[in-house]
C-alpha cells in the first residue's frame, strides 16, 4: 500500500469530477445506442442484425462526438432536435439576445 493510498483510506477520489457516467467501456449515450437495437433484435428474433446495428450506432455516435465536449450529444438534442425543453431556458431557435 502506497503512502497516497494510506492517506486516502477507503475513499475513492475520481480523477475527473466532470466525467460523464459510463457503462463498461462506453459512455452512457453510446451504450444506450448499442443496447436498444440489441433489445429490439431480441424481441423480434433478429439478434444478429440488432447486434450489428447496435455496434454500428455506438461506433457512429463515438465518431460524431470525437474531439468535442463530454455532453455534446445533449447539446445537439437541445439545440437541433428541440428535446429537453425547460421552463427556465429560452427556446432553442433564439440564438442571440438583445440587452
Amino acid at each position: 500500500m502506497s503512502s497516497k493510498e494510506q492517506a486516502l483510506g477507503q475513499y475513492y477520489i475520481p480523477r475527473l469530477l466532470d466525467a460523464p457516467p459510463k457503462a463498461f467501456y462506453w459512455e452512457m449515450d453510446e451504450f444506450m445506442a448499442m443496447v436498444a437495437p440489441i433489445g429490439i433484435g431480441l424481441i423480434m428474433g433478429w439478434f444478429f442484425i440488432g447486434a450489428v446495428l447496435g455496434l454500428l450506432a455506438a461506433y457512429a455516435i463515438g465518431k460524431f462526438k470525437a474531439g468535442r465536449g463530454a455532453y455534446y450529444m445533449l447539446h445537439v438534442l437541445y439545440w437541433y432536435i428541440g428535446m429537453g425543453k425547460l421552463k427556465s431556458t429560452p427556446p432553442s431557435y433564439i440564438r442571440e439576445f438583445v440587452g
